[in-house]
Order: C-alpha cells, then structure tokens, then sequence
C-alpha cells in the first residue's frame, strides 16, 4: 500500500515538474542575454574609469617633466653666464700676466734687479727677492684657479645639457604613452556606447517579451543555423511582420519554423524562405534591400530565439499566413492573419 503510494506521489511529482519547465517564459533568455550585456557593459565601464585614472596620473607625470625641463633651461641659463664669465675673468688674468712677463724681458730683467739691489740691508733684500717671486707665484696660481673654476662650470653645462636631452626623451616617451592612452580610451568608450545600445534593446526585447507573458509561447527542439542563416531569417521576419512587435515577429517565424519541421515542406530554412510563391518579398526584392540594409535589432532577437526554440502557442499549429484584409479566417497578431 505504501509502495503504490510512493509512486503514485512520484507520478504527481513529474507531472508538476514538467507543468513548471513548460510555464517557464522564454524571457527567461533574454533575461540571460540582459545580465551578460549587464556585465560587458559594467566591465567597460570599470576599464574605462581604470584607463582615465592612467591618463590623469599621466598628465600629473608630464606636467612635471615640464616644470623640470624649464628649471633646466634656466640653470643652463644661467651656467652660460657664469662660464662666459669665468672666461672673461681667465682671458683679463691672462693678459695682465703676459704685459709683466713682456715688461720683464723687454727690460732685460733690469728693473727687477735694480729693484733688488737697491736693498740697503739684508733684511730689504730678502723681502724684494720674495715680493718678486710672489707675483710669478700669484700669476700662476691665479691661473691655476680659473681654469679649475672653468672646468667645473663647463662640466656642470654638460651635465645639464645632458640632463635636458634625458627629460626630452622621457616627454617624448610620455606624450606617446599618452596618445596610445587616449586611443584606447576611444576604443573603449566606442565599445561602451555599442554595448550600452545592445543592453537598451535587450531590456526592450525583455520588457516586450514579458508583457506578452510567459505562457503565451512554449518552447520546442532549437536547431542550430549559420551565421547567414540567421541574417535571412531575420531579414524575412522584417519584411512580414512589424519590427517593434515581439509577438508579431515571433508569429511568423513560427510558422516558418513549422514548415522546416513538417515533412510537407522543404527542411532547410533557406530552402523553406526561398520556395517558390510563398514570401512576397523574395518574389519583389524587399527581402534583398532588407538584408542590404540589415534587419532590425529585434529581428534578429526574434529570430536567434526562434532557432533556440521559441514558439507563438497561438500559431504552433499554423502553416501560412497573409496580411489582414486579405483573409478572413484565422487568427490575427499584429497586420498578419495565421491559419
């Protein structure tokens, strides 16, 4: 007794499991499809914010190389001057030295002898020998000492005009980096405003999904299909039906999805969309301009969801369809009548 009860409430176990999966509403994939544009959308925003936080620290980076570069500017500035002026000094020293040593041997070294002899002790003479010997001493000293101070000035130019050149390069590496950032930051927020638009139709396919309500489309095998064959399916659900209307799109392509599963139709979507007298706008050359063109983004939504499965209950059992006022009977979604 308590076995055949165990199964009993088995069977009503399976049998509210499976009510549940069908009631389940197909924009529960859109839902799906929201969620990852949610997040693509959220993780080029974070790159973005990431990669404008670069660029500003880059500036700050370039700002200051700049305020570096005119601080060197000045200090070799003013080097220049301290080194022509170093110069000068050295070039005056040198020429005073030469009149004495030009003085001194025109004379014969007279004058300086005289001058020593001319002691009257020997205390004078000793301080007249040193007081000669001092200039040539104070001479060579003098010059001595300006040429070190001109070595040490034109080192320091070189050092800065190497240190310029140094902050040259890195503001040119720095500006690059810069430009290399600002293309990317393009890129990034080109591939924002793509996925923000893909995100809004997303939510607009949901919200039109939803607002349809959930059992009034059920969910059959999906079948999978090139990259091409979608663009035609969406492309004749653009031509047959209005492109703002869920319902509407998911109509007909459920009806083409009927035919490429019954065996009284070809079973291939092209070769179900290009038999012969059955869409009108294949035979006019609407279908061609629309795939031109590119179809509607809900279109292809429609279509994708169609392949996955999704299905119109109120024309699951339809084959055909025509505009209203062409046809009487049937059931009417949309400017279309399906029977």
């Amino acid at each position: 007794m308590n076995h055949r009860k165990t199964k009993k409430n088995f069977r009503s176990f399976l049998a509210l499991l499976t009510a549940l999966v069908l009631a389940v509403p197909v924009y529960s994939t859109y839902a799906s499809s929201v969620n990852e544009l949610e997040q693509e959308t959220s993780d080029l925003q974070n790159q973005l914010n990431d990669l404008n936080d670069q660029l500003n620290s880059l500036s700050g980076e370039i700002e200051s190389l700049v305020t570096q570069i005119d601080e060197t500017d000045k200090e070799i500035k003013q080097t220049e001057l301290d080194l022509a002026a170093a110069r000068l000094s050295q070039d005056s020293q040198y020429e005073a030295m030469k009149m004495r040593i030009k003085y001194m041997y025109e004379n014969g070294n007279t004058s300086l002898l005289e001058f020593i002899c001319s002691a009257e002790s020997m205390s004078e003479f000793l301080n007249n020998t040193e007081f000669v010997s001092a200039i040539t001493e104070y001479d060579r000293e003098m010059m001595e000492s300006l040429k070190e101070v001109t070595e040490k000035v034109e080192a320091k130019e070189r050092e800065l005009e190497t240190q310029k050149e140094q902050l040259a390069k890195a503001r040119e590496e720095l500006n690059s980096k810069q430009a290399s950032l600002n293309s990317t930051i393009s890129t990034v927020q080109n591939d924002l405003s793509s996925s923000s638009q893909q995100l809004a139709d997303a939510k607009a396919v949901q919200a039109a999904a939803q607002a349809s309500g959930g059992n009034s489309t059920s969910q059959s095998t999906a079948v999978s299909a090139s990259t091409s064959e979608v663009a035609l399916f969406a492309a004749i659900l653009h031509c047959e039906a209005l492109q703002d209307d869920y319902d509407a799109l998911l109509a007909v392509a459920t009806i083409i999805m009927n035919r490429v599963e019954s065996p009284k139709w070809p079973n291939t979507l092209r070769d179900v969309i290009y038999q012969k007298n059955q869409f009108s706008p294949v035979r006019t050359g609407k279908l061609d301009r629309i795939l031109a063109k590119g179809p509607a983004p809900l279109c292809y939504t429609v279509a994708q969801d169609a392949l996955n499965g999704a299905r119109l209950n109120k024309v699951k059992n339809c084959y055909s369809f025509r505009m209203v006022g062409t046809w009487s009977n049937g059931i009417v979604i949309g400017d279309n009548i399906f029977f």
